[in-house]
């Protein structure tokens, strides 16, 4: 006989309909309960899923909707409290990243989830790109040899959310290092098999937002009028054991290509160099590989064919069904927790003005 599904709720329905797509096309869950604020979208979300139970109260949500899982994808800010309060309620949570402004929060989470004996993982959507993944295992082969330095940067041109609570420090803790920057620092550190961060070298600036300019559906020069007192740019060098490097660079807003968006993980390697470059959000020729083949370098340019659910919509899916195998999570609390460490460290290595050495 067949096991139930697991009861999935949502809370956040921005982001969250991202994560009701993955629910939504599991096997393993059903999505029972949806949360929200905004009357108005909890209730047309809810109308197109055909989801009966609504609420404006996660609270109210844990006591009544008896769920096994939950995606938490409110404002940073409050990751943690809503996270905590349902790992407390017996539920798995899924976190939208960062999991926490703050270290101390994401430590906290971590130890709620271990005590609860429930799971807490981050949404780390990028990981289940296709291409991300055969980069991944590429590096797992050993092909590329030992990887002795990694450059990772995000770059936009005129990409400063003008919305929601992106230019808030008080809600977002951070601006492109926390939007952009964890992305990337996840998927590079995962691909290394998470080397140990001895020492974080940073700085970060603030350039073009609290003037105005260079947010996303404006033209340059336009100017806005929103708050805006975190980072839109910033640069890091990171110290691995082993001798190994790492060099970030992110930004929000530079001159640059017109309307560029676009992301780079480059692995170097003493056998191989790999590069995963996506511009625009794009799946087609995102990699290269390059190294040496009988006496001679070579360039290897592979045909990647994205299959099935990718991005939020996969991750869910995959959470779900390990869960229902009994299998740890891919996306774990320590790796979130290792993230907001990291960005910790970038932001007080600027404010500081010196390298910050990692316990």
């Amino acid at each position: 006989m067949s096991r139930p599904k697991l009861r999935a709720g949502i809370i956040g329905l921005g982001v969250g309909k991202a994560h009701a797509r993955g629910y939504r096309g599991s096997e393993d869950a059903e999505l029972v309960a949806v949360c929200d604020m905004n009357a108005q979208r909890l209730n047309e979300s809810a109308d197109e899923w055909g989801v009966e139970a609504r609420f404006t109260d996660y609270d109210e949500m844990f006591r009544k909707a008896k769920l096994d899982i939950v995606s938490v994808c409110l404002p940073n800010a409050l990751h943690a409290e809503a996270t905590i309060a349902g790992l407390k309620s017996g539920v798995h949570v899924i976190c939208e990243k960062p999991m926490a402004v703050t270290v101390d929060e994401a430590a906290t989470m971590v130890e709620t989830a271990r005590r609860a004996q429930r799971h807490l993982m981050v949404s780390y959507n990028y990981r289940y790109r296709a291409d991300a993944q055969w980069i991944n295992r590429v590096v797992q082969s050993g092909r590329l040899g030992k990887i002795y330095h990694a450059h990772i940067a995000w770059h936009r041109e005129t990409g400063i959310p003008g919305w929601g609570v992106f230019g808030s420090k008080k809600l977002s803790g951070g601006g492109a290092l926390i939007d952009l920057g964890v992305h990337i620092l996840d998927l590079a550190l995962w691909m290394m098999n998470f080397p140990q961060v001895l020492t974080v070298s940073a700085q970060t600036r603030s350039l073009f937002g609290p003037e105005g300019r260079k947010t996303w559906g404006r033209r340059p020069g336009r100017i806005g009028q929103d708050e805006f007192n975190v980072d839109d740019g910033g640069t890091a060098f990171m110290r691995l054991a082993g001798g190994a490097s790492l060099a970030m660079e992110v930004t929000w807003a530079e001159h640059t290509q017109p309307k560029e968006d676009s992301f780079r993980i480059e692995l170097q390697g003493t056998e191989g160099t790999a590069i995963l470059h996506v511009r625009h959000y794009s799946s087609e020729d995102t990699i290269r590989l390059y190294t040496e083949i009988e006496g001679e370098a070579v360039t290897v340019i592979p045909v990647i064919r994205p299959e099935g659910a990718q991005g939020h919509e996969a991750l869910v899916k995959d959470l779900v069904a390990r869960i229902r195998q009994g299998l740890e999570p891919s996306t774990t609390g320590q790796q979130g927790l290792l993230g907001v460490t990291l960005l910790d460290a970038i932001y007080r290595s600027s404010e500081q003005g010196a390298e910050v050495r990692l316990g």
